[in-house]
């Protein structure tokens, strides 16, 4: 029988960490809709650089208007104010062998430590904004600032919107094919902890690629 419910936590679902269901939507541990995750570099007040582990995002746009959204950036975070502050970004793409080192950066956060260096990562000049790209990332977006939304009232989410003004490939991922662009050694997909919705169980995610399962004719 499938599960249908309304937005009201159900009864029976217990959070697995303290606030988890204020942060996250309970709706997020049923559905486990898998996403991209990347590197957000920026750079903090004190001219150190800042890397924050990022998903739930969407890329999109017309003509030479290319978009991240960004939909679950914390107020409280290095990533928000920076971005307010200075009003650029960049995006970095990396495979799922640096998924320890992304991990790192969430708990050597401090002011005075460089995030990028600090997580085992080699930081490089942009061409368009005064944040580092990193260097072993596959694909690079440099962003500028466009808008910013609450998630909803009250929310410590934002949604915040940035112009591709520049991006950056590997080689290696601009000249491979469709079954060879993608797979463990590109995107790095979140795979979400799930929760059994008839019994509140929690059911362990992980990380996961794409894997191509045909070729599509235009």
């Amino acid at each position: 029988m499938s599960f249908e419910h309304s937005n009201s936590k159900p009864a029976h679902f217990s959070e697995d960490w303290p606030g988890q269901f204020s942060l996250f939507s309970w709706m997020a541990s049923v559905t486990a809709i898998p996403h991209v995750i990347f590197m957000v570099t920026t750079r903090k007040e004190n001219g150190l650089p800042n890397a924050c582990l990022q998903g739930w995002s969407c890329f999109s746009g017309e003509g030479e208007h290319y978009y991240v959204v960004m939909s679950e950036v914390m107020t409280h975070t290095h990533t928000y104010r920076n971005i307010m502050r200075t009003g650029e970004f960049c995006i970095n793409f990396l495979s799922a062998d640096y998924v320890d080192q992304c991990k790192h950066s969430i708990t050597a956060n401090n002011d005075d430590t460089d995030e990028i260096i600090s997580s085992g990562f080699t930081p490089e000049v942009a061409r368009t904004i005064d944040v580092p790209r990193i260097q072993e990332s596959f694909l690079k977006l440099e962003c500028r600032y466009e808008w910013e939304k609450e998630l909803h009232p009250n929310s410590r989410c934002r949604l915040i919107c940035g112009k591709v003004e520049f991006l950056a490939a590997s080689d290696t991922f601009i000249r491979s094919t469709v079954t060879e662009r993608y797979g463990k050694d590109s995107f790095m997909l979140h795979l979400m902890a799930m929760k059994d919705p008839n019994t509140g169980e929690r059911l362990r995610g992980g990380v996961g690629c794409v894997d191509v399962t045909r070729e599509m004719e235009l």
